[in-house]
C-alpha cells in the first residue's frame, strides 16, 4: 500500500464520528488562515511605527486575533483529544470482537500474541494519526496552500525563495523514505519478536524458573533487542540527515530573503514591512514545513504497522458463515462421519477417509499413538477446522451449512487444559451459558462434585481462581470446567485428555463427576489412560490418520491388534489372553 493508501484507510475509521470530526476540522482550518494573516499585521505595524502613523488599530486587531486564536486552540485541541481518545477505546473493543470471534484454526497459526502485539501497536498508531490530523495534518495543508499565493501577491521575488525552500523539502523527505523503507519494515519484524519472546517467557514463568532459565531468557532477549536497535539506528541516522539538512536549507533561505529584502527595500520597491512580513512567512513556512515533514514521517514509520493491522482486519472475512447457513436446532446427538480428510500444510498429519457413526447417547472412545489425528477429530467436528473432502453430519445434517454458533451451542468441551479465567469460580462455571441463576450455578458445581472444596474457600463460588486457574489444583480445575460443561447442558459431549494430567485419586473423583455428565449425551472421549475408557460403547482406534480397528473394549481387547497391544503395554491387559477372530480389523492402507 502507498502512503496516501494506509492514511486514507487510517482516516476511515472515524467515519462514525464525522460530523464531530468535521466541526474540529473546519475550526483547524479558520485557525490557520488567522496565522497567515498575523505575519502581514505584524508587517503593517512596522511600517506604521516608521512612517508614524496610528498604529493602534491595528495592535488591536493583531492582539485579538492572538487572544482568540489561544482560546479557539485549546477548544480545539480538548476536543481533538476526546474524539481520538474515544475512538482508540472503540478500535479496541470493536477489534478485540472481530480477533477473538476468528476460526480457532486462524489463532493457532497467526499466534495469540502476534495479534495482540498487532492490534495494540496499530490502536496507539491510529490515535496518533487521528490526532494529528484533526490537529495539524489538514490546517497545515491549507495554510501552505493559502500561504505561497498570498506572499506571491506580495512579492514574487521573495516568493521564490519559499518555493525552492518548499521543493527542498519534499526532495530531502522523499529521499530518505526511499532509502529507509525496507528498513522500517525490518524494525517491526524485530518488535515482533520482542514482544513474542516477552509474552512467551512470562506466559511459561514456571517452566523458566524450574529450569533455570531466568538468565538465559534474559540473554536472549537482550540479543532480540539489539537486533532491534541494530536495524532501527540507521532508520533514525537518515531521519536525522533529514533534519539537518532541513535546517540548513531553512537557514539559507532566510538568509536570502533577508538579503534580497535589504536590496528591494534600498531600491524603493518594498517596504520595510513587507521584509519583516516575509520573515515572518519564512518561519511559517518553516514550520509548517517541519509538521509537514513529521506528518510524512509518521504514515511512513506507520505504514508496516498498519499493513499488518489491515491484514488482520481482511482476515476477518474468513469467519463469515457461509450463504443460507441455518442454525442447528432441537440436536438429538447422532454422529456421523463420512469419508472425512484433512491434512495440515506441509506436514503428514491430519486424517483420512475416516467414516463411522456415534448414535445418539453413545460414548464412543478415540485412541491411538500421539500424532494419530485424535484431537483433529474431534476439531473437524467443532469447525475450528473445515474438511477437505467428505462430510460431517449431526442428526443427518451437514455441519458445514450450519451456523458455527449453533453448532458450538450443541457441544460442550471439557478439555485436558481446563481453560479456566482470571476471574470468580461463579464467573468461570457461568461460562458455559451466560444469565444463568445462582442456585443454577450451585447445581452443576454438585454435579460435579466440586462443591466440596468452592465452600472450603473463604469467599466461596467468588474466590478468584487466579490467572489460568493457577490458585486451584489440578482436580479442582477440572471439576470447574466440568461443572461448565454440565451448565452448558448441551446434548454433544467431548472430553479431550480430561483426566490424563490428574493424579489417580483425583481422576477417580473427576471420573465420578465425568460419568454423571456422561449420561443420555453423545459423548467423545480423547484418552491416553486406557482405563478410562472400559464404559465406551464404541472404540476406535487412530494411526496416522486412519482408522486401523473399530469395535467395543472388550471385542478390540480380544482381537489381538494395535488396540490390545497398546492395553498389554499399559498393563491392563494380561499377556495370555487369545485373539477372537469374530471381529474385523481394518486394514491400514484400506
Amino acid at each position: 500500500m502507498s502512503l496516501f493508501q494506509v492514511y486514507a484507510r487510517a482516516l476511515r475509521y472515524l467515519g462514525s464520528s464525522r460530523i464531530r470530526v468535521s466541526m474540529v476540522v473546519v475550526a483547524n482550518i479558520v485557525l490557520a488562515v488567522i496565522t497567515i494573516a498575523e505575519p502581514i499585521l505584524f508587517g503593517r505595524i512596522i511600517d506604521a511605527i516608521s512612517g508614524n502613523g496610528d498604529v493602534t488599530p491595528i495592535l488591536l486587531m493583531w492582539g485579538g486575533f492572538g487572544v482568540f486564536n489561544t482560546i479557539a486552540y485549546v477548544l480545539v485541541a480538548r476536543e481533538a483529544d476526546r474524539l481520538a481518545h474515544g475512538r482508540r477505546a472503540t478500535l479496541l473493543t470493536e477489534a478485540f470482537g472481530r480477533i477473538i470471534s476468528m476460526p480457532l484454526a486462524w489463532h493457532h497459526q497467526r499466534g495469540t500474541s502476534n495479534a495482540l502485539h498487532t492490534l495494540l501497536r496499530a490502536s496507539e498508531t491510529l490515535f496518533g494519526l487521528w490526532l494529528e490530523f484533526m490537529r495539524t495534518h489538514l490546517a497545515t495543508v491549507v495554510a501552505l496552500v493559502l500561504l505561497v499565493p498570498t506572499a506571491f501577491s506580495m512579492d514574487w521575488r521573495l516568493s521564490l525563495v519559499l518555493v525552492v525552500l518548499s521543493v527542498l523539502y519534499w526532495f530531502i523527505g522523499r529521499m530518505v523514505m526511499n532509502r529507509t523503507k525496507e528498513g522500517q519494515a525490518s524494525v517491526e519484524g524485530h518488535y515482533h519478536n520482542v514482544f513474542s519472546h516477552v509474552s512467551d517467557s512470562i506466559s511459561n514463568v514456571t517452566v523458566l524458573h524450574s529450569y533455570n532459565r531466568i538468565e538465559a531468557e534474559t540473554r536472549a532477549l537482550k540479543g532480540y533487542t539489539e537486533k532491534l536497535l541494530s536495524a532501527q539506528y540507521p532508520v533514525l541516522d537518515w531521519w536525522a540527515l533529514a533534519s539537518a539538512l532541513n535546517r540548513m536549507a531553512s537557514t539559507i533561505s532566510m538568509l536570502i530573503i533577508l538579503i534580497i529584502g535589504v536590496f528591494l527595500v534600498r531600491a524603493g520597491e518594498i517596504r520595510v514591512g513587507d521584509v519583516i512580513a516575509f520573515i515572518g512567512f519564512a518561519n511559517l513556512l518553516i514550520g509548517r514545513l517541519d509538521l509537514l515533514r513529521q506528518f510524512a514521517t509518521q504514515i511512513f514509520e506507520a505504514r508496516s504497522k498498519l499493513e499488518d493491522f489491515f491484514r488482520l482486519e481482511d482476515s476477518v472475512q474468513e469467519r463469515e458463515e457461509p450463504a443460507g447457513a441455518v442454525d442447528l436446532q432441537a440436536v438429538r446427538g447422532e454422529v456421523e462421519f463420512r469419508d472425512v480428510s484433512f491434512d495440515f500444510a506441509n506436514t503428514t498429519q491430519g486424517v483420512r477417509n475416516v467414516s463411522f457413526t456415534a448414535k445418539t447417547g453413545q460414548t464412543v472412545a478415540i485412541v491411538g499413538p500421539t500424532g494419530a489425528g485424535k484431537t483433529t477429530l474431534v476439531n473437524l467436528l467443532q469447525r475450528v477446522y473445515e474438511p477437505q473432502q467428505g462430510q460431517i453430519l449431526i442428526d443427518g445434517i451437514d455441519i458445514a451449512k450450519v451456523t458455527r454458533k449453533s453448532l458450538r451451542q450443541s457441544i460442550a468441551t471439557v478439555f485436558q487444559d481446563a481453560g479456566l479465567l482470571n476471574r470468580s469460580i461463579t464467573e468461570n462455571i457461568r461460562l458455559g451459558r451466560e444469565g444463568a441463576s445462582e442456585a443454577e450455578v450451585i447445581a452443576a458445581a454438585e454435579a460435579a462434585a466440586a462443591t466440596d472444596f468452592i465452600e472450603s474457600r473463604l469467599a466461596g463460588y467468588d474466590t478468584h481462581v487466579g490467572e489460568r486457574g493457577n490458585r486451584l489444583s489440578g482436580g479442582e480445575r477440572q471439576r470447574i470446567a466440568i461443572a461448565r460443561a454440565i451448565l452448558k447442558n448441551a446434548p454433544i459431549l467431548v472430553l479431550d485428555e480430561a483426566t490424563s494430567a490428574l493424579d489417580v485419586e483425583t481422576e477417580a473423583r473427576v471420573k465420578e463427576a465425568i460419568d454423571r455428565l456422561r449420561q443420555n449425551r453423545t459423548t467423545f472421549i480423547i484418552a491416553h489412560r486406557l482405563s478410562t475408557i472400559r464404559d465406551a460403547d464404541v472404540v476406535i482406534f487412530l494411526d496416522r490418520g486412519r482408522i486401523l480397528e473399530q469395535g467395543t473394549y472388550d471385542e478390540l481387547s480380544a482381537l489381538g491388534g494395535r488396540f490390545a497391544s497398546l492395553l498389554k503395554t499399559s498393563g491392563i491387559l494380561p499377556d495370555e489372553v487369545k485373539p477372537m477372530a469374530t471381529v474385523t480389523q481394518i486394514s491400514q492402507h484400506a
